[in-house]
Protein backbone atom coordinates (compact mmCIF):
# COMPACT_ATOMS: atom_id res chain seq x y z
CA UNK A 1 0.00 0.00 0.00
CA UNK A 2 2.84 2.08 1.14
CA UNK A 3 4.61 1.75 -2.49
CA UNK A 4 0.72 3.06 -4.35
CA UNK A 5 0.68 6.15 -2.17
CA UNK A 6 4.67 6.67 -2.62
CA UNK A 7 3.84 6.81 -6.75
CA UNK A 8 0.40 8.45 -6.54
CA UNK A 9 2.42 11.30 -4.17
CA UNK A 10 -0.54 11.27 -2.03
CA UNK A 11 -0.68 14.02 0.83
CA UNK A 12 -1.12 12.03 4.24
CA UNK A 13 -4.82 12.55 4.34
CA UNK A 14 -5.75 11.10 1.01
CA UNK A 15 -3.36 8.44 1.85
CA UNK A 16 -5.62 7.77 4.64
CA UNK A 17 -8.62 8.21 2.66
CA UNK A 18 -7.38 5.44 -0.05
CA UNK A 19 -5.90 2.79 2.74
CA UNK A 20 -9.14 2.85 4.54
CA UNK A 21 -10.94 2.40 1.14
CA UNK A 22 -9.13 -0.71 -0.06
CA UNK A 23 -9.50 -2.76 3.89
CA UNK A 24 -10.91 -5.63 3.75
CA UNK A 25 -12.85 -8.13 6.53
CA UNK A 26 -12.42 -7.81 10.24
CA UNK A 27 -9.63 -5.12 9.25
CA UNK A 28 -12.61 -2.66 8.09
CA UNK A 29 -14.36 -3.54 11.80
CA UNK A 30 -10.57 -2.44 13.46
CA UNK A 31 -10.74 0.87 11.18
CA UNK A 32 -14.05 1.82 12.22
CA UNK A 33 -13.50 1.28 15.66
CA UNK A 34 -10.57 3.70 15.86
CA UNK A 35 -11.96 5.94 13.80
CA UNK A 36 -14.96 6.27 16.44
CA UNK A 37 -12.40 5.94 19.16
CA UNK A 38 -10.82 8.90 18.09
CA UNK A 39 -14.31 11.19 18.75
CA UNK A 40 -16.42 12.99 16.85
CA UNK A 41 -14.25 16.46 16.74
CA UNK A 42 -10.89 15.02 16.09
CA UNK A 43 -9.01 16.73 13.22
CA UNK A 44 -8.62 13.99 10.48
CA UNK A 45 -6.42 11.47 11.26
CA UNK A 46 -2.27 11.32 9.90
CA UNK A 47 -0.97 8.40 7.89
CA UNK A 48 1.74 8.10 10.55
CA UNK A 49 -1.08 8.22 12.81
CA UNK A 50 -2.84 5.21 11.24
CA UNK A 51 -0.10 2.95 10.57
CA UNK A 52 1.25 3.72 14.48
CA UNK A 53 -2.30 2.52 15.18
CA UNK A 54 -2.77 -0.32 12.95
CA UNK A 55 0.99 -2.35 13.57
CA UNK A 56 0.28 -1.52 17.59
CA UNK A 57 -3.01 -3.83 16.80
CA UNK A 58 -2.09 -6.16 14.52
CA UNK A 59 1.85 -6.80 14.61
CA UNK A 60 2.58 -5.34 18.87
CA UNK A 61 5.80 -4.64 19.67
CA UNK A 62 6.46 -7.50 21.25
CA UNK A 63 5.47 -9.88 18.11
CA UNK A 64 7.65 -7.24 15.91
CA UNK A 65 10.90 -7.44 18.44
CA UNK A 66 10.53 -11.11 17.98
CA UNK A 67 10.55 -11.06 14.38
CA UNK A 68 14.23 -8.67 14.39
CA UNK A 69 15.46 -11.61 16.38
CA UNK A 70 14.55 -14.57 14.33
CA UNK A 71 16.46 -12.09 11.31
CA UNK A 72 19.66 -11.49 13.20
CA UNK A 73 19.64 -15.73 13.58
CA UNK A 74 18.37 -16.54 10.23
CA UNK A 75 20.36 -18.77 8.38
CA UNK A 76 20.05 -20.46 5.06
CA UNK A 77 20.46 -24.44 6.26
CA UNK A 78 18.79 -26.68 4.31
CA UNK A 79 16.48 -24.38 2.24
CA UNK A 80 17.56 -23.55 -1.61
CA UNK A 81 18.77 -20.47 -2.24
CA UNK A 82 15.37 -19.29 -3.79
CA UNK A 83 14.03 -20.05 -0.08
CA UNK A 84 16.39 -18.57 1.59
CA UNK A 85 16.13 -15.14 0.17
CA UNK A 86 12.30 -15.23 0.24
CA UNK A 87 12.41 -15.50 3.96
CA UNK A 88 15.44 -12.90 3.91
CA UNK A 89 13.26 -10.65 2.23
CA UNK A 90 11.01 -11.25 4.47
CA UNK A 91 12.37 -10.89 7.67
CA UNK A 92 14.47 -8.00 6.70
CA UNK A 93 11.57 -5.87 6.50
CA UNK A 94 11.43 -6.18 10.63
CA UNK A 95 14.65 -4.64 10.85
CA UNK A 96 15.49 -1.71 8.63
CA UNK A 97 17.51 -0.25 11.13
CA UNK A 98 20.13 -3.15 10.81
CA UNK A 99 20.27 -2.59 7.30
CA UNK A 100 20.54 1.15 6.51
CA UNK A 101 22.63 0.87 4.09
CA UNK A 102 22.83 -1.97 1.14
CA UNK A 103 26.26 -3.19 2.26
CA UNK A 104 24.82 -4.12 5.53
CA UNK A 105 22.51 -6.05 3.82
CA UNK A 106 24.33 -7.62 1.31
CA UNK A 107 26.59 -8.69 5.09
CA UNK A 108 23.96 -9.89 6.82
CA UNK A 109 22.14 -12.35 3.59
CA UNK A 110 25.53 -13.64 2.96
CA UNK A 111 26.31 -13.95 6.70
CA UNK A 112 23.26 -16.64 6.79
CA UNK A 113 24.31 -18.18 3.18
CA UNK A 114 25.64 -22.19 4.05
CA UNK A 115 29.95 -21.97 3.66
CA UNK A 116 29.95 -23.56 0.23
CA UNK A 117 27.88 -21.10 -0.62
CA UNK A 118 29.45 -18.06 1.24
CA UNK A 119 32.96 -18.74 -0.05
CA UNK A 120 31.96 -18.39 -3.53
CA UNK A 121 30.27 -15.37 -2.89
CA UNK A 122 32.62 -13.35 -0.65
CA UNK A 123 35.12 -11.88 -3.45
CA UNK A 124 31.87 -10.96 -5.48
CA UNK A 125 30.68 -8.95 -2.98
CA UNK A 126 33.66 -6.62 -2.59
CA UNK A 127 32.69 -5.31 -5.90
CA UNK A 128 32.06 -1.96 -5.98
CA UNK A 129 28.19 -1.12 -6.27
CA UNK A 130 27.32 -4.70 -5.41
CA UNK A 131 23.66 -4.46 -3.95
CA UNK A 132 21.58 -7.27 -2.69
CA UNK A 133 19.80 -7.94 -5.66
CA UNK A 134 23.06 -8.87 -7.74
CA UNK A 135 24.37 -10.82 -4.62
CA UNK A 136 21.70 -12.88 -4.61
CA UNK A 137 21.14 -13.70 -8.01
CA UNK A 138 25.07 -14.81 -7.79
CA UNK A 139 24.30 -16.57 -4.91
CA UNK A 140 21.43 -18.54 -7.27
CA UNK A 141 23.49 -18.95 -9.92
CA UNK A 142 26.35 -20.63 -7.94
CA UNK A 143 23.70 -23.36 -6.49
CA UNK A 144 22.51 -24.10 -9.81
CA UNK A 145 25.88 -24.49 -10.95
CA UNK A 146 26.95 -26.57 -8.27
CA UNK A 147 23.83 -29.16 -8.58
CA UNK A 148 25.16 -29.76 -12.52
Amino acid sequence: MQRTLRVMKDTTTESLELASYRLQDVVVNWNESWELSRGEDAPPALWQEFTEAFLHHYLPPKLRRARVDRFLTFWQGNMSVREYILQFDSLARYAPTILSKKEDRVHRFMMGLEPHLLNDCMSVSLQPGMDISHIQAYAQGVEEHKKK
